[in-house]
Order: structure tokens, then C-alpha cells, then sequence
């Protein structure tokens, strides 16, 4: 990851305004995400009835925990629309306000992705010129030592293949570290105990797509190689084609250009292999780790003093749930940027 990293030191500084408003726009989707998902807690129990607690308002500036005042306060602003609308009009208007705040962030979320375009493209040109501008200030005798093929190949293959993995990785390195964050600080603040259990667990997912990394990254360098091989060998065709009619040699440059590529076709194959398992793996881990807390969690309610109750535990899963997809797509990084690096 340090050449990752200093990548970002050397492309990245002309394009800091993009990267400052996709920080901003991601927290605010983090936030409204977080707060969509808090409504699903009065409406269940609304639903099945199962909050009779009567609630008085605080004041705001009471000594009370910030947390429990504000769980308490909109408590009591729901019982109050309910005694006054009913719960159905009650549970219309939570809808409605569902469906705002789920604007609101899915907005947040477009306008993260689509300020990172400038950053992702400008990277991608920025990289191509540097390395046409060294090509051309290579001297002659580098030409007749290497390949024109591998030279277009660096020029076409592995510049595709960094924005492909690096540029497009950048959106999820700067989204997913913040969605994140803000939802275990959510599931610490709803039940410290489930998410202690919880952090427990998550070592086993990272480790397993750790293992996947590690060897896609080298499956990956002997694809490239196999490329460039393919593009030098019909390079020499090209530059050597009076030579190969004039000793009747095509029939044994097509059996060299067939072998070479299905080494190459071997090469990619088991990097699309890998590529593929990553998701189902990944699928696997994550449903074991939920498994886990659900048997966790539902112990500790049917305990006597339970900390937690049901709605809010509903509510955890939700949240746990949420983690899995960013947690994800951070392995996935993990595997895809070795891959253009």
C-alpha cells in the first residue's frame, strides 16, 4: 500500500477540491443513511404496539446524555402525533419523512461519486501523458533493445488497467472508511456489547479476502506479461512479414502466436477465476459474521434485564447489515489495487 499511497501524493494534489467535497457529500450520506434506518425503531413499535412507556419532554439544555435526550424527545413528539393525528396518520407521515431523508441521501451519494469524476479521468491523462513524454525522451538505443509491442502494451494495456483498478478504487477508498466509521460508532452507541462480539468476529472476513488478494496480485503480473508477449510477437510478425512469406514460414508463426495465446488466455482465466470467487466469498464470510451476532444478540434478549429490546435490536441488524456492503468493497480494493500497481 505504500506505492498506492504515493501515488495518490504524486497525482493527486491538482484535483484536492474534488476529493474535500466527496468527503463532505459521503459524511452527509452517512449521516441521513444512519437516521433513515433510526426510523425503522418507532414504526415497529408503533406497529405491534409494544412500547406503553409514557414519555415528558426534556429540555434540550437538561444534564441529561445528549443521546438519551434526543431518543426521548422524538419519542414523545411521535406518542404526541399519535395521540392527536393516530397511528395510522402517524405512521403515514414517519413514511413520507422516510422517503425525504432517503432523497437526501441518495442524492448525497450521486454527487460524491460524480465530483470524483474529474479526479478519476484527470488521473488517468495525467498518468498517459507522463508516459508518452518518457518515450519520447528515451534514447535510441532503448528502441533497439526493447519491443515496440511492450511499449504500446504500457502505453494501452496497463494505463487501461490502472484506471480499471486504482482511479476507480479511489471513489470507494474515500467512501467506505466513512460509512464505516459512522456506523460502528452507530452500533457502539445502540449496544456496545453486540459490537464488541462483533469486532470480535469481523478478523475472519479480512483475513479470508487477504489470502485472495495476495494471490491475484501475482496472477495478475503474469497476465500483463503474457500481453505484452502477445502485442511483441505481432509486432516482429508485422515489421518481419517479407522474411516469413519469403521462407514460407507462416504455418510456424501461427502455431508460436496460437501457443502464446493460450498462455495468455491461462493467465487471464485464472485472474477472472479469482475475480470471481471474490464476491461469493466475501457473501459467505459476511452471512457466517451475521449468524453469528443474530444468535448473540437474540441471547441477550431473551435474557432477564435485557439491554437491548427487539425493535432496536432489528435496528442493529440493519446497521450490521449496512457495514457488510462498504466492508466489502474495501476487500475489494484490496485485491483490485494490487492488481494495477
Amino acid at each position: 500500500m505504500r506505492d498506492f499511497f504515493y501515488l495518490l501524493k504524486r497525482y493527486v494534489p491538482p484535483y484536492k477540491s474534488s476529493m474535500f467535497w466527496a468527503i463532505v457529500l459521503n459524511i452527509l450520506s452517512a449521516v441521513f443513511n444512519i437516521f433513515s434506518f433510526a426510523l425503522i425503531i418507532p414504526i415497529l413499535q408503533i406497529l405491534f404496539k409494544m412500547d406503553t412507556t409514557v414519555y415528558e419532554f426534556i429540555p434540550w439544555d437538561s444534564t441529561m446524555p445528549l443521546k438519551d435526550i434526543v431518543m426521548n424527545n422524538a419519542y414523545y413528539y411521535i406518542t404526541v402525533l399519535i395521540a392527536t393525528k393516530g397511528a395510522s396518520t402517524t405512521l403515514l407521515f414517519l413514511g413520507l419523512f422516510f422517503g425525504l431523508i432517503t432523497l437526501i441521501k441518495t442524492s448525497c451519494y450521486f454527487g460524491a461519486s460524480a465530483v470524483m469524476i474529474p479526479l478519476r479521468t484527470g488521473i488517468v491523462r495525467d498518468i498517459r501523458v507522463e508516459v508518452y513524454n518518457k518515450v519520447i525522451g528515451l534514447p535510441m538505443s532503448f528502441f533497439s533493445q526493447q519491443h515496440k509491442g511492450d511499449i504500446i502494451a504500457r502505453m494501452s494495456g496497463d494505463v487501461s488497467q490502472i484506471e480499471h483498478t486504482i482511479t476507480s478504487s479511489l471513489d470507494m477508498l474515500l467512501k467506505n472508511p466513512i460509512l464505516i466509521l459512522f456506523y460502528f460508532t452507530t452500533l457502539i452507541f445502540t449496544s456496545w456489547q453486540l459490537t464488541l462480539f462483533t469486532i470480535a468476529v469481523v478478523p475472519l472476513m479480512a483475513w479470508g479476502m487477504s489470502i485472495l488478494g495476495k494471490k491475484l496480485k501475482k496472477q495478475s503480473l503474469e497476465a500483463q506479461q503474457k500481453w505484452s508477449d502477445t502485442l511483441s510477437q505481432l509486432d516482429e510478425t508485422l515489421g518481419g512479414l517479407r522474411i516469413i512469406k519469403a521462407f514460407i514460414a507462416e504455418g510456424k508463426m501461427k502455431d508460436r502466436f496460437n501457443n502464446t495465446c493460450n498462455e495468455h488466455r491461462a493467465a487471464v482465466r485464472k485472474v477472472a477465476t479469482r475475480q470471481a470467487s471474490a464476491h461469493p466469498v466475501s457473501e459467505f464470510l459476511g452471512s457466517c459474521m451475521i449468524m453469528i451476532v443474530l444468535w448473540f444478540g437474540g441471547t441477550l434478549i431473551l435474557t432477564d434485564n435485557s439491554p437491548i429490546d427487539a425493535p432496536t435490536f432489528i435496528f442493529y441488524m440493519v446497521i450490521l447489515y449496512s457495514v457488510l456492503a462498504p466492508l466489502k468493497e474495501f476487500s475489494r480494493a484490496g485485491y483490485t489495487i494490487p492488481q494495477g500497481l
